[in-house]
């Protein structure tokens, strides 16, 4: 069970949800491996689309101060 509490504190710093925390204990736990994968790609995904829109916004703040700056 340590194993598990390793992998739960780093899903919960990684940014994971708590219903995808939740899901990855219930497949650690049942031993189905490729479907914790699954699940594990899964958090990776969204946690990469919240990076992009992060980039976007910081790209239109970029835009804003080169903007006010040519002014």
């Amino acid at each position: 069970m340590e194993v598990w509490k390793e992998m739960c504190e780093c899903m919960k710093d990684a940014g994971c949800s708590a219903e995808a925390i939740s899901r990855a204990e219930r497949l650690y736990e049942a031993g189905a491996v490729e479907e914790l994968i699954r699940c594990l790609r899964s958090c990776r995904c969204d946690a990469l689309e919240a990076l992009h829109e992060k980039q976007k916004q910081l790209d239109r703040l970029d835009l804003l101060i080169r903007n006010t700056k040519n002014r």
